[in-house]
């Protein structure tokens, strides 16, 4: 697990740095769950990483967005992966954000080819399971813009064994915009069009400087 690789918001791939062992959480920072509970990591590196921490408010958003989700769509679950370090600081390296415990990675939602609900991304460290646009044309940047090379991560096959389960991804995004602590969502347009949330103005477009948005979800809180 020592060799799990992010793919992270605006930045390069590259192993997990551990936050220091005896350096105490910031004022209000608390540990998202680490269990296998309907809020849990997708890896435990995130755990072990400590790079898990958000603010008490985020850490009850996110544990309601979970169980709503699990009681609409029984048996799902709302994977993590980086958040902040305890320290309380931003920017956490490598992301361009993260840090202040108002910042934290979700996971989109996917099946099998046979539409069984998969566990979690079906990925090593939770990126990179991009769901392309449908139209070349959709796509917000190229490599003629802005995004750095190393940050626009490329399509999966198209004979990959996994797809977007649009319904739970879609439910998730609403039940998030829907609370009034977060601040906003970040999507790729494409996949936002696609949900069906082109009328929701928290759900945004990062920008041609940032990580794709089509393998997770970035939410942001007030």
């Amino acid at each position: 697990m020592s060799a799990l690789l992010l793919a992270a918001c605006g930045a390069p791939v590259q192993k997990p740095k551990p936050a220091p062992a005896k350096t105490p959480p910031a004022i209000g920072l608390v540990a998202l769950p680490c269990d296998g509970g309907p809020l849990r990591p997708h890896a435990k590196a995130y755990c072990l990483g400590r790079r898990n921490y958000v603010t008490a408010p985020a850490q009850a958003s996110l544990l309601t967005a979970a169980e709503a989700l699990r009681a609409a769509h029984p048996g799902s679950a709302v994977t993590y992966m980086e958040a902040s370090w305890p320290l309380g600081r931003r920017p956490m390296p490598p992301h361009l954000s993260h840090g202040d415990g108002r910042q934290v990675d979700l996971a989109l939602l996917y099946t099998d080819l046979d539409g069984r609900p998969l566990p979690g991304p079906p990925t090593l460290s939770g990126y990179g399971a991009y769901e392309p646009p449908a139209r070349e044309r959709d796509r917000a940047c190229t490599g003629k813009s802005r995004r750095a090379k190393r940050n626009d991560g490329q399509d999966p096959p198209a004979n990959r064994a996994w797809r977007l389960d649009e319904a739970r991804t879609a439910a998730l995004v609403r039940i998030l915009s829907a609370d009034p602590k977060v601040r906003r969502i970040f999507l790729e347009p494409h996949l936002k069009r696609r949900l069906g949330l082109g009328m929701d103005r928290k759900v945004r477009f990062a920008g041609c400087q940032a990580a794709r948005h089509d393998d997770h979800i970035h939410v942001d809180f007030f």
